[in-house]
């Protein structure tokens, strides 16, 4: 029962795509710091297959465009 809910669960993330928002989030605290996400990311969600990244300023907006 437990590895049925697993892959069910497995699935979801996949079809959400949640894996490849955990990878952007880890380059971005990588490369600009945890700081840097705590202060200037609002939300992340995905969309039609593209990550959407709200910011609160527009010099966050812009780093994130250089990276």
């Amino acid at each position: 029962m437990p590895k049925n809910l697993n892959k069910i669960i497995e699935e979801i993330f996949v079809e959400k795509q949640i894996d490849k928002l955990k990878d952007t989030k880890k380059d971005i605290e990588t490369i600009l710091g945890k700081d840097f996400f705590n202060k200037h990311i609002e939300k992340m969600f995905v969309k039609k297959d593209r990550i959407i990244i709200h910011t609160t300023t527009i010099e966050a907006k812009t780093e994130l465009n250089i990276i």
